[in-house]
Order: C-alpha cells, then sequence, then structure tokens
C-alpha cells in the first residue's frame, strides 16, 4: 500500500529527496510540480559523485548517510531520487528509519509492465544493470516483454558537466546504443535520474519513435492516484531548500538549465 506523504492537510513537514548529484532534480520537478503545495528538501552528495561505479557497500554506506540527514531535517518521508542507491541501499535505509522510503524503480518498472510494448531497453549506470533490478520486477509483472539491458557509465558525467547537448554527447549516445537501434525498440527506460537531461537528445537519435519512461514522473503518476491531484505548474512559490556535500557553485550552474524552479541558495553540508 502506497503511504500517501503527499496529502499537506495531514502532515506540513517537507519531503526528502536525495541523489549523487544532478540527476536528481529530475525527480524533483516532476514531484514539485505535480504536487506544488509540498514542500521539500533536496539533497545532492557531490562529494561521493557517482555512485554507479562503486562498491555496492559504499553505495549503501552514502546513501544512508544522505537519509539519515533529511531525517535529521524532519522530513516525513524519502525519495530515494538515485536509481543505483535504490537497487542496492533500499532495503537498508526502510529497515534503518521509520518514515516511509520510496525508492524509483518500482513505479517505473510497473509503468512499463502494463504498457503494451513488445521490446523496451533499460539504461543505466554501470551499477543498475548489474543488479538487475529492472529485468526482475518488469519480469515478474509482465513475462511478455523482451528486454535489453545496456549500461551507459559515461552518461552521468557527461550531465554534470553540462555537455548534454554537444557533439560529444550524441558520440557517446551513438556507442552505446547504435545496436539497440537496428534492434528497432519500442521502449526506453531511462534507469538513471540524469538521464531525462539528455532526453532531448536520445528521442533525437531514436528519431522520435520510441516510447520514454521517466522514474520521477512514474513515480507522481503513483502519487497522484492516492492524492488529490493538483495541476500541474511552473510555480517558483514551490518551497524547496537545497543541500550539497562539495561544489554548491556548479551545482547552482547547471542545476538551473535543468530545474523548473530557479535555484539561488545552496548550503554545503558535512555527512
Amino acid at each position: 500500500m502506497l503511504n500517501n506523504i503527499f496529502r499537506t492537510d495531514q502532515d506540513q513537514r517537507p519531503i526528502g529527496i536525495f541523489d549523487s548529484g544532478l540527476g536528481g532534480l529530475t525527480v524533483l520537478n516532476d514531484l514539485a510540480q505535480s504536487f506544488p503545495n509540498q514542500h521539500f528538501i533536496y539533497l545532492g552528495d557531490l562529494a561521493n559523485l557517482p555512485y554507479g561505479n562503486k562498491s555496492k557497500d559504499n553505495i549503501i554506506k552514502c546513501s544512508l548517510s544522505c537519509a539519515n540527514f533529511l531525517k535529521e531535517k524532519n522530513v516525513k518521508g524519502i525519495v530515494i531520487a538515485c536509481n543505483t542507491a535504490s537497487s542496492y541501499a533500499y532495503e537498508q535505509i526502510k529497515n534503518s528509519l521509520s518514515i516511509p522510503i520510496f525508492d524509483v524503480i518500482r513505479p517505473c518498472a510497473e509503468s512499463v509492465s502494463k504498457s503494451n510494448l513488445k521490446k523496451i531497453a533499460i539504461i543505466g549506470t554501470e551499477k543498475t544493470i548489474e543488479s538487475n533490478v529492472y529485468y526482475n520486477i518488469i519480469k515478474s509483472l509482465n513475462e511478455k516483454i523482451q528486454i535489453y539491458n545496456v549500461a551507459c557509465p559515461l552518461f552521468v558525467p557527461l550531465v554534470e558537466e553540462g555537455l548534454e547537448s554537444s557533439s560529444i554527447a550524441y558520440s557517446i549516445i551513438d556507442m552505446y546504443l547504435k545496436n539497440l537501434k537496428k534492434l528497432n525498440v519500442d521502449g526506453l527506460v531511462l534507469g538513471c535520474t540524469h538521464y531525462p537531461i539528455l532526453l532531448d537528445a536520445l528521442k533525437k537519435y531514436f528519431n522520435n519513435s520510441i516510447s520514454v519512461f521517466k522514474s520521477g514522473q512514474a513515480l507522481a503518476d503513483k502519487f497522484s492516484i492516492t492524492s488529490r491531484k493538483i495541476n500541474k505548474t511552473n510555480n517558483n512559490s514551490v518551497q524547496i531548500k537545497y543541500y550539497v556535500t562539495d561544489l554548491p557553485g556548479r551545482f547552482i550552474k547547471y542545476g538551473n538549465k535543468f530545474s523548473f524552479q530557479t535555484i539561488k541558495d545552496v548550503q554545503l553540508v558535512k555527512l
């Protein structure tokens, strides 16, 4: 049963969201625009970026540190806005904290399983693909879907360096996905929250002929089922506090390219 933390009439505390860097902003955008009456706290763990090439133990350690930081901010629930952390640390975080914890994998996998697509590709970091979590959940819900897994580790540094629209980006996309293009897949799961920042480039690469699934939108849609639906907005009145573990100036510079709300104040913290 989905805990309904998006009802402001029940609990006015903020919702915590964490990621290793900029990627979680794509999840924050979808949630904040769908539920503008909520308050949010965002934590970007730039000091430990990226999570996708770390060991399982380090991923869990970093994720627990982020979750505990948000818990100390008196959040009413935490969204793990990182697929790698969701793959390896979700259970540990859920078992260590007494507040609702949500990952970004299950809602997206459920959306894919309910689609009419026949061949889908899951792209993500090395660790997310290695975990096979998307494949297992989708297959458990819809065994007829043909699934291809592709690790795209260079996509995260592309985004963090602000190169998502460069010729380098298109070359790297082609390097990773040229075989998928030949297979004529009809669906693409963005199995990393950084990847929606590459959405325009990815759609162009596939000639705008592929269905794309994003974690943040899938999570927002799932919450909307049990919440009083609020029309999406671009209102800058949405209250969000930003924290990072390193490079706040860099976070502001590149984060403002992708956030629906202007990011002005970012606090540097040590976990």
